[in-house]
């Protein structure tokens, strides 16, 4: 009797842990799907704390990530939603890098302006 309970106690607590492995797994890529979703939908509108708070997240979901051992077809899955996210991560440091450019363009035409425009007035007072 003694025996029989030990064994099912034995292999209740392996069922609970590879239950427990399994959720958290599957709650690592979901929350990686949901994330990617939202981001996906969303980033158009984000401010920049929304920015700063997407890439933390991102962070903290993948280091999660690293934590489990997935399938071939789930690395695949992982992959794929990681990509889109990449995308969406390089497109707005593209766009900011666009904006930063422009403003140094401007301010650096108001600048040759600026100096042209002292050096004219200087040559009409002599």
């Amino acid at each position: 009797m003694k025996k029989s309970f030990l064994k099912f106690l034995l292999v209740m607590t392996c069922f609970l842990l590879f239950v427990g492995c399994i959720d958290k797994t599957a709650s690592a890529l979901n929350d990686l799907e949901s994330f990617t979703e939202e981001l996906s939908a969303n980033y158009k509108n984000y401010t920049q704390e929304e920015w700063d708070i997407a890439e933390s997240q991102y962070d903290m979901i993948c280091e999660e990530l690293d934590n489990y051992d997935y399938t071939d077809e789930e690395l695949v899955k992982i992959g794929k939603m990681k990509g889109r996210c990449t995308a969406i991560f390089a497109a707005k440091v593209v766009h900011d890098v666009k904006g930063a450019i422009h403003r140094f363009g401007k301010e650096a035409e108001g600048f040759l302006e600026g100096i042209s425009d002292e050096i004219n007035k200087n040559n009409q007072e002599n």
